[in-house]
């Protein structure tokens, strides 16, 4: 993208942003939207552009002027649902329907003092399949000096994270379905 195109681009979701943004984040969230932020999370963070996506409003149709159906999201609403349900257990950090990214911050296990995890969904398309969701795990540990040093990651760690958010959102899906 050349610079000046980018830079109109950034003007125009910058503005969007203003815009979207005088509504908070729990009022979206009170109509009950499929993307919403778990419980547990919602104090994590203040409200963002980013945060008001989360009423499953695609760009397009931001752009556009277009009435949001609820049910309509960029991504897999299964998929982006047992995501968060799945990653509840980390502060969230960013929360994206537009570009499908679940990002949390840095968090421990309980009882794990010296080591802190952090995890990266990403859903890239409306279908319920595997190849529709990438996760990522990135783990640190705390030196005798008390510095974060970055740590191996078994991918095995991802692997059953991805099943977990599978396994998840097929159960949304028959709960959907059967109810």
């Amino acid at each position: 993208m050349s610079a000046p195109k980018l830079y109109q681009f950034t003007t125009a979701f910058a503005a969007l942003a203003l815009v979207t943004g005088c509504q908070t984040v729990e009022s979206g969230l009170a109509s009950g939207t499929v993307g919403e932020i778990p419980k547990n999370a919602r104090e994590t963070r203040g409200t963002t552009a980013n945060e008001s996506a989360l009423d499953g409003l695609s760009i397009r149709e931001t752009l556009l002027g277009q009435g949001k159906d609820e049910n309509q999201l960029p991504v897999n609403k299964y998929l982006w649902r047992a995501s968060l349900d799945v990653l509840s257990f980390l502060p969230l950090d960013t929360v994206d329907t537009f570009s499908g990214v679940i990002s949390t911050d840095w968090g421990a296990a309980q009882g794990a003092t010296n080591e802190r995890v952090r995890a990266t969904a990403y859903v890239r398309d409306r279908e319920l399949s595997a190849n529709s969701l990438t996760v990522s795990v990135f783990r640190e540990t705390l030196s005798p000096t008390g510095v974060w040093q970055t740590a191996i990651v078994s991918p095995a760690t991802a692997e059953q994270l991805k099943d977990a958010i599978l396994t998840r959102a097929r159960q949304l899906r028959i709960e959907d379905v059967d109810g």
